[in-house]
């Protein structure tokens, strides 16, 4: 599965959580300080806005969703973060790379898996007259893969690596797109006096939220 789906599944699954636990209460006279406290209570933690005018079915439901989406967020930011542990001591290992430098620019880590050493890529540069680009030997930057097969194992281990970082930040656009929903809760819930309802259709590459309501 690319990373384009999984992103698209993850989108699709948080609005079917929370739009199919949003319930629809009749309209309720809200003072405005009230509704005002309920939204800011929203923004803050879904859900909680809410609880706070008794909509508490809706309630559990962000707020699970919420908690499944920092649950995630801290699942693929760990696992970002110990693939990338396993593919820089992977190079150093196979490739000679210094482990004791930490601070390299991720360009570094880029090259490392697309030339066998230091010495092919200064060559390509140098080609390319990319005079900038090029590194200095002997200053722990040097790099000489034992086997091309090594390099592409790593290149492999780098990528899920990236993959990973990516799905996590995406996770903290789910948890603004629950807050916003939360927040146009809050709203229905104090709309005055017209009916709303909420449907998600599943389709076989995602699938469709429709929300209705009449004032």
């Amino acid at each position: 599965m690319g990373l384009r789906s999984l992103q698209g599944g993850a989108w699709m699954l948080t609005l079917a959580l929370v739009i199919s636990g949003l319930e629809f209460l009749p309209a309720q006279s809200v003072d405005p300080a009230a509704k005002k406290a309920a939204l800011v209570r929203s923004l803050i933690l879904p859900g909680w806005g809410q609880h706070y005018l008794g909509a508490h079915r809706a309630a559990r439901r962000l707020a699970v969703t919420e908690v499944g989406l920092w649950l995630g967020f801290i699942v693929f930011r760990d696992g970002a973060q110990w693939y990338q542990q396993d593919y820089r001591a992977y190079a150093a290992v196979h490739a000679g790379v210094d482990a004791l430098t930490k601070s390299r620019p991720d360009i570094y880590y880029f090259n490392l898996g697309h030339y066998d050493s230091i010495t092919a890529y200064n060559q390509d540069q140098l080609r390319r007259r990319e005079l900038d680009d090029v590194y200095t030997i002997g200053v722990g930057k040097d790099w000489q893969w034992d086997d091309p097969a090594n390099r592409t194992q790593y290149r492999d281990l780098r990528r899920i690596s990236l993959k990973l970082a990516k799905v996590a930040t995406f996770t903290l656009g789910g948890m603004i797109v629950n807050r916003s929903l939360a927040a146009l809760h809050i709203l229905f819930l104090s709309r005055g006096s017209s009916p709303a309802e909420a449907q998600f259709t599943p389709l076989p590459f995602g699938g469709m939220v429709k929300l209705r309501w009449a004032f």
